[in-house]
């Protein structure tokens, strides 16, 4: 995927084939070691297509794609239209139960169109993560897994085809489409330097646990929000869009590219350890203007 740069575009969409949704996704957790729903204290259950993964190189944990079924039911009793706003591939399980007989009569487009009692989600396309092949699959699941395959040559969103080489390893992976997953960056006001500093759009939901600079554990100040104690990176995520922004530096709010939800980032007086870090770095950055 390209990096666009964003500055002077305010009408960018990371995910424009998407919709934005009209209220919270909140069967999801911000942090993929959440083993509990941080909404209802409900068990979270895992998605078919996820296993839990530790990349030694770089010294991360990507988690199990995980989701919460009571808030998804929810979710799905409180959309009231048939609008994609969740890239997400699902699997109807055979059971007996007057809705599931409806519904199984046709394909469904969307997750609202599902039966809730029957639904088991196979993957979320919008959860960050290593690349799902058919070798992290658990066997009971390869019949499910050469379905979505097949079907997903071409994205589902936009008809581009996703692959045209011989690699079969490739051609097994399930692959995020580069014209309907945009990422783009940008600069914004630091507030602790009144500086310009970075900022960087994911078109996906990064529910890491450690940063992905010096991969330390980071700090969760809320469902949404998390941040970096060692090189002061924060984490904003978007619960109407499923899409994150890393600032690289303290900054006092963040916009979502998607819908333009205003995020207030985390009131400092409030934690007493980023108090201390952010007191040390304006004494340092103080320092370092009187050498230059």
């Amino acid at each position: 995927m390209e990096l666009v740069n964003t500055n002077n575009e305010n009408s960018f969409d990371p995910t424009p084939r998407l919709k934005s949704s009209p209220i919270p996704i909140k069967f999801i957790s911000f942090n993929g070691s959440d083993e509990n729903c941080v909404y209802c204290g409900e068990k979270y259950i895992e998605a078919l297509f996820s296993r839990e993964y530790i990349d030694n190189y770089y010294r991360l944990k990507y988690y199990k794609q995980k989701y919460c079924k009571k808030c998804l039911s929810s979710y799905i009793d409180d959309i009231t239209d048939n609008n994609m706003y969740l890239d997400v591939d699902i699997y109807t399980m055979d059971s007996e139960c007057s809705e599931h007989e409806i519904s199984k009569t046709k394909v469904p487009q969307c997750i609202q169109e599902c039966c809730r009692n029957c639904l088991r989600i196979l993957c979320f396309k919008q959860i960050d993560g290593y690349l799902i092949s058919r070798y992290n699959v658990n066997a009971e699941f390869y019949t499910q897994y050469d379905k979505v395959i097949e079907s997903e040559k071409d994205c589902k969103l936009c008809g581009k085809s996703l692959y045209q080489g011989t690699d079969e390893y490739i051609m097994r992976q399930i692959k995020l489409c580069s014209d309907c997953y945009l990422i783009s960056s940008g600069l914004i006001e630091s507030t602790l330097t009144k500086e310009q500093i970075s900022i960087l759009y994911l078109p996906w939901w990064a529910n890491f646990s450690s940063c992905n600079a010096c991969y330390s554990r980071l700090t969760f100040a809320s469902d949404c929000q998390k941040y970096c104690t060692n090189c002061l990176i924060f984490y904003i995520g978007c619960r109407h869009c499923l899409t994150t922004n890393i600032i690289f530096g303290l900054a006092g709010q963040s916009q979502c590219k998607k819908c333009k939800r205003i995020s207030i980032i985390i009131n400092k007086s409030e934690f007493n350890d980023l108090d201390d870090f952010l007191l040390d770095n304006v004494v340092t950055h103080n320092n370092l203007k009187l050498t230059e």
